[in-house]
């Protein structure tokens, strides 16, 4: 269901382009069938690809088509073509990246056993996508390169109403490592004054300074624990509570394309961001 927007990925990997998987999933308006060759162009349009669509024999295909192209797969798949090596002795080797099964070369007759689709004339044709390069493209890429400061944004949103709890967790995490260094130090002094010059005195009482260091780093971890649980439960409120608003307030035609697991993968998405903001 993917070999669409994995397809465009692809070739807008080949030109260095970022893009987000996610979003070209929308744009090819992915249904429960899955994608078409037409949201595949209409993806591309939207990124900045200027796209032409239909059937050709491969000697168009190998002649004069721009590579890398999208072709259509054993009638159910698309795949890319990014290369087409032709040898002296006539024959061609055809290099295809399937989204399912990675890098694949074939032979002129085995390739054209899975992209043919008719035969007019004698002539075996096949549908491809082609992709023209412009401006667009790039002068898009540059806008999203630019709105990775509104996702930050978007993050201290829902971490900025907790600013004087993170201040106190560092405190605590700043406290607890100074304990844990002064333990050490305390055992050498058992060692070397109180054993060493048989002070038993001494001893009791690096002991019992130990016990209360022992007991204040429990004392911070426990409120540190508690802080880190408020802010979990706080931060996973707002984002399911934000993320079900939004979704009631989508039409019916989107969830007509969308698949049950979809949804659902949306809100376990949400756990694991609450997870990473709120983890220790």
């Amino acid at each position: 269901m993917d070999c669409g927007p994995s397809c465009l990925a692809t070739i807008a990997g080949y030109y260095k382009l970022r893009v987000d998987i996610d979003a070209l999933r929308r744009a090819c308006a992915i249904g429960k069938e899955g994608v078409t060759l037409f949201g595949i162009s209409k993806a591309a349009e939207e990124i900045g690809f200027k796209t032409i669509g239909g059937r050709i024999t491969f000697e168009t295909l190998s002649a004069e088509a721009p590579l890398p192209c999208i072709a259509h797969w054993d009638q159910n798949h698309f795949v890319v073509i990014y290369k087409i090596q032709k040898h002296r002795r006539g024959d061609c080797t055809i290099y295809v990246a399937d989204p399912g099964k990675g890098l694949l070369t074939y032979d002129k007759e085995e390739f054209c056993e899975h992209w043919a689709s008719t035969k007019t004339n004698g002539e075996e044709k096949g549908i491809v996508l082609l992709l023209e390069l412009t401006e667009k493209v790039y002068a898009q890429n540059r806008t999203k390169q630019t709105s990775k400061s509104n996702r930050l944004k978007f993050l201290w949103g829902y971490l900025r109403k907790y600013k004087r709890f993170f201040v106190q967790l560092i405190l605590g995490l700043l406290l607890g490592s100074l304990l844990q260094l002064i333990f050490p130090f305390l055992t050498q002094a058992i060692v070397d004054t109180g054993i060493g010059g048989k002070d038993i005195g001494f001893v009791w009482l690096v002991l019992l300074a130990e016990m209360m260091l022992l007991f204040s780093r429990t004392a911070i971890d426990f409120i540190r624990s508690k802080i880190l649980l408020h802010i979990s439960t706080r931060i996973n409120i707002s984002l399911i509570s934000d993320f079900f608003i939004k979704l009631m307030k989508l039409p019916m035609k989107f969830f007509d394309t969308k698949l049950m697991g979809d949804l659902l993968q949306r809100i376990e998405d949400h756990r694991r961001v609450e997870q990473f903001l709120t983890s220790s």
